[in-house]
């Protein structure tokens, strides 16, 4: 017992007075790639953080960066200060990925509204492993925040959450692997007798053989059953007809509708309790591109509504960001901001009953408003 206490002591001593060296110091931080687009399209800078904690609200992450639809990626190495499974916890908008030594700990790569996420990995003290954090946020506010509960924390509650972690500082993330690494005191080896050396087998080139071309074969003429048949050619009139296509409506998207009037687009649907859009709602929202191009005085408001189902705030909420997803959709296909606005209901004006799921789902939809 005395001797494993021993040993912890000295393992921990020497990870400290290894951190206080200069090329400790010099060498901390996570190397972070700041890119334009959600999916690393084009990279504008490279810096150094020292952790992994951001809120980027009503602003960017830095220079060339925009406030919404960009992506970082984190690389470098984490030192693990004690033996034990880690529980690393991400609260994240919107997407996020982590990598710990080659294995994938957390996967959320999708649209997420500040929620957490958490995965477990065994690590062995005094070792540097491999670290990436993929990140992306969507549109407006970004957020990361990545914490880890040490194998021997104790347990805790924090705001109604179960042990939430704590910041990985910089004194746990490095570029490189020290070159004066921690080592744990193991018990004396028998040594290894070394391997015999290989012994070198010649050669042997095998002889360049001369490709033999085959002779075509000569073809043989077709029996007479099998020559083809000229087939008599249909009538005049056939033709005519087969030419003649049917008409093609000349009418174009929301046509007939006018300033001053409220429709719902029924084919614009989203995941159940998300605001990520489903594809098949690039259809609809493709015409209305077409029509706010074609009417350029077109000033439209959109508005998102819920059914009456769960927290009336969350709720809100939801109908919010859908309604600036669909904005944002239109911005990124030539529609100018300063022509659409945002609004998110939530239940608070249904068209129907809530009663029945039939009349619910009349009630979750996205509503235009020309002005």
């Amino acid at each position: 017992m005395i001797k494993t206490l021993l040993k912890a002591i000295l393992v921990v001593w020497s990870v400290f007075l290894w951190l206080l060296s200069p090329s400790a110091q010099a060498q901390q931080g996570l190397k972070g790639e700041y890119y334009t687009g959600t999916n690393f399209e084009h990279k504008v800078f490279t810096r150094i953080d020292p952790a992994i904690s951001f809120s980027w609200l009503k602003r960017n992450p830095g220079p060339g960066i925009p406030r919404s639809y960009y992506s970082i990626r984190w690389t470098g190495k984490l030192l693990a200060p004690v033996s034990g499974a880690y529980t690393f916890n991400a609260k994240v908008d919107d997407g996020i990925r982590v990598w710990v030594g080659n294995k994938k700990v957390i996967d959320a790569w999708q649209l997420n509204d500040s929620k957490r996420f958490s995965g477990r990995v065994i690590l062995e003290a005094g070792k540097f492993y491999d670290l990436r954090v993929d990140y992306f946020n969507d549109m407006l506010e970004g957020e990361i925040d990545l914490l880890w509960v040490l194998p021997n924390a104790p347990k805790t509650i924090f705001n109604g959450i179960s042990n939430p972690g704590e910041s990985i500082t910089a004194q746990h993330f490095f570029q490189k692997a020290a070159p004066e690494r921690v080592t744990v005191i193991k018990e004396p080896t028998k040594p290894i007798a070394p391997k015999p050396k290989p012994v070198p087998v010649a050669r042997v080139v095998p002889k360049r053989s001369i490709p033999i071309t085959p002779k075509p074969t000569p073809r043989l003429p077709l029996p007479l059953a099998l020559k083809p048949v000229a087939r008599p050619k249909p009538p005049a009139d056939t033709l005519t007809k087969a030419v003649v296509s049917p008409s093609v409506p000349t009418t174009k998207p929301f046509d007939g509708h006018k300033p001053g009037e409220t429709f719902a687009l029924r084919q614009v649907q989203f995941a159940q309790s998300s605001y990520a859009l489903l594809p098949e709602s690039s259809v609809e929202l493709d015409q209305l591109v077409i029509a706010l191009k074609a009417n350029p005085l077109w000033y439209i408001d959109v508005a998102g509504h819920t059914d009456n189902v769960g927290d009336p705030r969350l709720n809100l909420a939801l109908s919010e960001n859908r309604a600036k997803v669909v904005v944002a959709y239109l911005i990124r296909h030539g529609i100018a901001e300063n022509r659409l606005t945002a609004t998110g209901y939530g239940g608070t004006r249904p068209i129907a009953d809530n009663a029945a799921e039939s009349e619910r789902s009349k009630n979750r939809r996205v509503e235009i408003t020309i002005r």
